[in-house]
């Protein structure tokens, strides 16, 4: 059976409500908790895209976090062989970088629910087409990520410039989190509840407010965006995923 292996870098950053997802398109998913130092499968001739989740790690900590690098090693070789690659929070960060672009420290932190722009790229991709010019979303980051050469940019916010990207035909950056759940959300502020006390201008209280106003539309955002990549991944069955393996 055909899967999309997941890469989960935090307990508190998990599939969340895609894991519905895969279970209504009746599509096979295998989670790499790398947080528990678990690996991918030997064989990757059922694999057929990556999906790499958020993490409150950056980036560029090769150093206390040696397994980035060999994250970044996969994601170039994804690219070479034109494996579909879809990278959220973290994940987007580490495709940005795999493929030569700067991640940076932002002017302020992003965390809870705020507008993001769809520039004319982002309203006639295949994928973020369907979302309304402005959508509000979830996200929890402060650092963001120039485009690798020849990415385009299809949304914006008022303190990031990129807030995602397609690469290619079939890889794609989100820096916002459409697979949140309010259970999930409310595990985040609490687990970080010393974090967020030290950034004064975020209310835990107005998160929880905004989240019973957004989360509805922002699930509706987020299944449509993983259905299409889902079926998009299957549809092509790329052939060339045991190439990625042997390479690192």
């Amino acid at each position: 059976m055909e899967e999309v292996l997941v890469f989960q870098h935090d307990p508190f950053e998990d599939l969340e409500f895609f894991a519905e997802v895969f279970e209504r398109e009746k599509a096979g998913f295998r989670r790499i908790r790398i947080f528990q130092g678990e690996m991918p499968p030997d064989e990757w001739e059922d694999v057929c895209a990556l999906l790499f989740l958020g993490g409150p790690m950056s980036a560029r900590e090769e150093a206390l976090y040696p397994f980035l690098r060999w994250e970044k090693t996969i994601i170039r070789a994804a690219a070479e062989n034109e494996v579909p690659l879809l990278g959220i929070g973290l994940g987007a960060q580490l495709i940005a970088s795999a493929l030569g672009a700067d991640v940076y420290r932002g002017r302020v932190q992003e965390v809870g629910w705020y507008p993001i722009s769809l520039n004319a790229h982002g309203q006639v991709d295949s994928l973020l087409g369907h979302l309304p010019e402005k959508p509000m979303v979830f996200g929890w980051h402060e650092e963001g990520f120039e485009l690798p050469t020849g990415a385009l940019c299809l949304a914006s916010s008022i303190n990031f410039e990129n807030q995602a990207f397609r690469f290619g035909k079939n890889i794609y950056g989100l820096q916002f989190h459409l697979e949140v759940t309010p259970q999930g959300i409310e595990r985040r502020l609490n687990a970080r509840a010393q974090e967020l006390a030290k950034i004064p201008y975020v209310s835990p209280d107005k998160v929880r407010a905004d989240t019973l106003s957004y989360s509805s539309a922002s699930r509706y955002y987020g299944e449509r965006i993983l259905s299409g990549f889902i079926r998009r991944s299957t549809r092509l069955k790329p052939r060339k995923c045991r190439e990625v393996r042997a390479k690192l």
